[in-house]
Formats: structure tokens, sequence, C-alpha cells
């Protein structure tokens, strides 16, 4: 006899702030976990798309009608969720930090609280999917359409967790045609004002 097993959604949501990559979680008001953190994800029902409902709920969540999201894994133990065999499909989920409105649930993702379920072990799979995925359309979805180079390397460094030569790594977007200067500058900053720049389409 077969097992029947429940399908559910988990997103790992990620902007960047504050030179750290950051997640979205709620915390969990029942058991099992009562108390605990979670990915704000859920069960999907018989009749759902989990593309449909992944997106409706990053709607709700950051109040946005386009989020960049992608499946990256599948999870499987058959113990993660202890009342039921529970099967998870991973998204990553991207959102820049100018969308944000409440930073209340977004945690550092390198020093999470306790977690529910294999959620901290989701949101593992997910840094490094992201590390290891990196190019410009998943960058592009944590940065403003104009913004300073230095930005741009901050963002690159945050994912990838090393650090950049400042003049090469302005030589190597500029030399790969990946970004165009503006004739623009920033704004009510305390430093000399930098150059903005753009994504090459």
């Amino acid at each position: 006899m077969y097992e029947e097993a429940k399908i559910a959604v988990d997103p790992v949501i990620f902007s960047i702030k504050d030179g750290e990559l950051k997640v979205l979680l709620h915390q969990r008001e029942k058991d099992p976990f009562d108390k605990r953190y979670e990915l704000p994800g859920g069960l999907l029902r018989p009749e759902e798309k989990p593309e449909k409902r992944l997106n409706q709920k990053l709607k709700n969540m950051v109040g946005k009608q386009e989020i960049y999201f992608t499946q990256f894994n599948v999870f499987t133990d058959p113990d993660r969720d202890p009342r039921d065999r529970t099967i998870s499909i991973g998204y990553i989920a991207l959102v820049n930090k100018e969308e944000i409105e409440n930073e209340e649930n977004w945690f550092d993702a390198r020093d999470l609280p306790e977690m529910a379920f294999d959620h901290r072990e989701i949101i593992s799979e997910a840094q490094k999917y992201l590390k290891e995925n990196l190019n410009t359309v998943i960058v592009k979805q944590f940065m403003p359409k104009l913004f300073p180079l230095n930005d741009l390397q901050e963002a690159y460094e945050v994912i990838e967790q090393k650090s950049y030569d400042n003049r090469n790594f302005r030589r190597k977007m500029t030399e790969k045609n990946l970004v165009d200067k503006t004739d623009k500058k920033e704004r009510n900053v305390s430093h000399r004002p930098a150059a903005l720049y753009k994504f090459n389409e």
C-alpha cells in the first residue's frame, strides 16, 4: 500500500540590506515547533498549481505585483514533518530592499533564529544555489534601476561571500558590457557623489 504525501511550497525570500543577505521568516503560533521561525510557505490544495499559489503569496507578503522567483530544489526526507509525509518544493524569491516596507521579520541569513522543520537546511541550500548560479538576471533583482558601481560590487560580494578589488570589478563590468554609465550622479550623500549606472538590456 502506498503512502499518500502532502505537498508544500516553501519560498526562501532574499534581499540585501546593510551589506547582509536577509531572509524573510515568520514565527509559528502552533505545534509542532511552536514559537520557532519558519519560511512563509504552506500546503497546496489539490487544485492548486505551485507557481500560482506562490505568486499570490508573494504579492500578499511583499506587496509587489511582479517578483522574481525560481524553483531550486525539492525536499523529500520522510521525517522532515513529524505530522505527515510532506514533500516541499523549494523556491528562491528575490526582493529589492527599496520595496521592503516592514523590516521586522527579515533576518541575517548567517545568523538565523531557532528554526522549525528542516527550514534551516532549505535556506542553506537556497544560498548555495544563489551563489552557484549568480548572473546579471539574479543580481539585477536586488538593485534599483540606477546605482553606483560600489553598490553592485557589494551585492556580488554578499552573495558570493568574497571580496573583489574595486578597480578589477569596475573593469570586468564595463569590458563585458554588463552595465552602462548614465549622466546622473548620487544625491543626498555625505561623500563625493558617484556616477550612476544601469544594466545593459
